[in-house]
């Protein structure tokens, strides 16, 4: 009763006529598909980069503070701020790329990233259980005591 009065058609829908040529393909599909590694840089993984005494992030900045000597120049002109600086912790946990974000004077910006280039290597980060390279943002903070 339901289809009394109704009209039942059927429409045809053509294919992709696009699709890729595969006949240079050969095998039966049965190789191990190689690992795809990328030389992607996170900002947050599961397993963060660590110096080897652990403390996360506070330690990175202790141990970037304890290296730093104040120029003696801002020292006199008593410039004091906060410097931001970026650097990479890569697969073998050593630093590179090192950048000022935001600098307070040249011979500063110089000095902490001086600072920044003698951390000892850090234990890599993680993600899916692989060490990738990992982006940090840190401040240091120049105060006369």
């Amino acid at each position: 009763k339901e289809l009394e009065d109704k009209t039942v058609a059927t429409v045809t829908v053509k294919g992709n006529t696009d699709a890729p040529d595969l006949s240079g393909l050969s095998g039966e599909g049965n190789k191990v598909v190689e690992e795809v590694v990328e030389s992607k840089v996170y900002t947050y993984v599961e397993q963060m980069p660590a110096l080897p005494g652990g403390g996360g992030m506070g330690a990175i900045v202790n141990a970037i503070q304890k290296n730093v000597r104040y120029p003696a120049a801002d020292l006199r002109n008593q410039v004091e701020g906060k410097v931001f600086a970026s650097f990479t912790v890569d697969e073998n946990g050593d630093v590179s790329d090192v950048k000022i974000v935001k600098g307070l004077s040249g011979t500063i910006d110089s000095e902490t990233m001086r600072a920044i280039k003698t951390l000892p290597k850090f234990i890599p980060g993680k993600q899916n259980g692989r060490a990738v390279k990992v982006s940090f943002t840190v401040p240091v903070t120049y105060k006369i005591q």
